[in-house]
């Protein structure tokens, strides 16, 4: 064979595999839409992301955490932030058509059940049943980016507010430990006019501070802002005191000074900071409260008196709608908080600081997933290439014959790629060119009666011996066998795989050709 007889060849065999490897790419596309592999995939990655990572056979909590991962799941695909990423059509036809594929899709996992539960009594394996994991919805998203599952696990588990409650739940026992601390200073006072407007004013204090820390916790001021008001307010106290109570100079100046000595305690320059720090809980605490609510219902307690207050009774349905924090998830945080940078100047900041560390751990974690989708597609495109290449009769073996042997056909299907190739710019081009225009060109594929006979010949039927029966050789059955095999194998590795391949021979071809 000289050169450019071998590199037609070769383009009639590579056109043919370019075809039918848009057919596997549409049906592969076809069914990965209609079962939602993609959806169900991601769905999949994100709960063992939340189980921990790998499986024992040998971890005695092993469905415990399978459990408790899967209820997590479910419960982050129901919040808003990921239920947004769904954008499902409206319309009466468009919820028709929702409604026979998800239907099509009951089906193929009853049947796809069914068959795996045969093979699994087998070989001895225990009976499971596989589901729709989109049963009870219409679809789910694709794809999550990472800030929104960061998002939504801070949420889900209310992760500002819980720190926001344990704050004010210490800013009560800061302040009941300052007023305690002042009424014990007013005793100094020998008359009983001055101890009366020194409690009097002491209420007037009390007043604001509540009011303060009910403004921080409905969320309108920061723990600093908090902080700054409560030290104006005894300031005011002090100043007051200054001014209105009349006693022995020794014993007023006394009185100040012990006033004076309880605000540098909390509110000195140096001080302040250690008591902010005191005040809001670390990452680590937080976690911890997460996980155990009745703690948490312990510091919602402590900090509302007034069980009826609106402040009160939101925090009380946050706190009873967030759900159980698994072991695993929690160690995971544990761990990511120990990357953050502590003692931030507000815990919105640390939170902030987890977030991001969440977004690189889920966004490692879907490299990884990204990476065992790609091999499953693979085999999934194998499976389909080698079904379309026995649909189609496509025996590689038997193309490359043909091509060789009948020089009009050769010359056709090279001549006939060459003109697709030449007048198309990409890929999606020469898919819309060849779906109108295939009928026009003859393939040396598919199952009418020339092609049988040229594949099997009947010269070469063995005969079986005492009898009169003669079959196909048995030789020839496995070679198109063998070609059906290497044909699936080709079409699996896509159409875009081909069609840069066809192009750079159609160059070799031409001698520089098309740029």
């Amino acid at each position: 064979m000289n050169l450019p007889l071998v590199v037609d060849i070769a383009i009639g065999i590579i056109f043919v595999y370019l075809t039918l490897s848009l057919l596997s790419s549409e049906i592969h596309e076809l069914i990965t839409t209609l079962l939602q592999w993609r959806a169900e995939h991601l769905r999949s990655s994100i709960r063992v992301l939340l189980e921990g990572g790998g499986k024992s056979e040998i971890d005695p909590q092993l469905k415990q955490r399978e459990q408790e991962a899967q209820v997590l799941t479910e419960r982050l695909y129901s919040h808003p932030l990921i239920r947004s990423l769904n954008q499902e059509a409206k319309g009466k036809l468009t919820e028709f058509n929702r409604s026979v594929s998800n239907t099509f899709i009951n089906i193929v996992y009853t049947i796809i059940s069914g068959v795996y539960n045969f093979f699994s009594r087998l070989f001895g394996n225990p009976k499971a049943t596989l589901k729709n994991p989109f049963a009870n919805q219409t679809s789910a998203p694709s794809y999550i980016p990472s800030d929104t599952f960061a998002s939504t696990i801070l949420k889900t588990f209310q992760m500002s507010e819980v720190g926001r409650l344990v704050t004010v739940s210490r800013l009560e026992k800061f302040q009941a430990r300052q007023i305690s601390a002042l009424l014990k200073k007013g005793r100094h006072l020998r008359k009983p006019e001055s101890q009366r407007l020194a409690t009097e004013r002491l209420r007037e204090m009390t007043r604001d501070w509540n009011k303060t820390r009910q403004e921080f916790a409905d969320g309108g001021i920061n723990l600093m802002a908090t902080i700054d008001r409560m030290e104006n307010s005894l300031n005011s106290y002090i100043g007051y005191c200054n001014e209105f109570i009349q006693e022995p100079e020794s014993i007023k100046r006394f009185f100040l000074y012990e006033l004076n000595y309880e605000k540098d305690r909390y509110y000195n320059p140096a001080e302040k900071p250690r008591v902010l720090e005191t005040l809001r809980p670390t990452l680590e605490e937080l976690i911890d409260l997460v996980r155990d609510k009745p703690k948490i219902y312990q510091q919602l307690e402590q900090a509302f008196k007034d069980k009826n207050s609106p402040t009160y009774q939101g925090f009380k349905k946050i706190i009873d709608a967030m759900p159980e924090l698994p072991d695993s998830l929690q160690n995971s945080l544990k761990a990511l908080t120990e990357r953050v940078e502590h003692r931030k100047e507000s815990l919105e900041e640390e939170i902030s600081d987890l977030q991001t560390q969440l977004e690189d751990w889920f966004d490692k974690s879907m490299t990884r997933a990204s990476g065992v989708y790609r091999r499953n597609a693979r085999g999934i495109a194998i499976l389909i290439g080698f079904v379309i290449a026995i649909a189609t009769n496509s025996d590689t073996f038997f193309m490359i014959d043909s091509l060789s042997q009948n020089t009009v056909l050769r010359e056709t299907v090279s001549d006939y790629a060459q003109v697709e190739v030449n007048r198309s710019d990409n890929i999606e081009q020469v898919k819309r060119s060849v779906r109108d225009q295939l009928n026009d060109v003859s393939l040396p594929i598919g199952w009418n009666r020339d092609i049988r006979r040229q594949q099997i010949p009947a010269e070469q039927a063995w005969e079986i011996p005492a009898t009169n029966w003669r079959i196909g050789n048995p030789l020839l059955y496995l070679k198109r066998l063998v070609g059906w095999l290497i044909s699936g194998i080709a079409i699996s590795m896509g159409a875009s795989f081909w069609y840069d391949l066809l192009r750079k021979l159609i160059d070799v071809k031409n001698m520089g050709g098309k740029d």
